[in-house]
């Protein structure tokens, strides 16, 4: 399982929520699936950029994921995520770490 990171920042919301509804949609299609999103309440002020919202996704493989993001649906959507979204950062995992419990 493929878990992915993003760290969004937003700049029209009513643009961002007809983006992400269609996204999710096309992700599903690759079995991907949002796990969670949040909007942190950060106390970092000099966060540059600012991270509006943050998803956590799962892909089976970085296949599906490339696929996702290859998808020419998602690639019509363009013009859509430029007016919804003005930066993102992607972290894809490598390699899940298990860090023993308490003993």
């Amino acid at each position: 399982m493929l878990t992915i990171v993003a760290l969004l920042s937003i700049r029209d919301a009513e643009a961002f929520a007809q983006f992400e509804r269609q996204a999710m949609t096309i992700m599903a299609a690759h079995g991907g699936n949002l796990e969670t999103a949040f909007r942190p309440s950060s106390t970092d002020l000099k966060q540059t950029p600012r991270v509006d919202e943050v998803h956590v996704l799962k892909f089976p493989d970085l296949d599906a994921f490339e696929r996702y993001k290859k998808d020419g649906r998602l690639k019509s959507l363009e013009a859509l995520r430029e007016q919804a979204i003005c930066a993102t950062t992607v972290y894809v995992s490598a390699e899940e770490d298990r860090y023993p419990g308490p003993q």
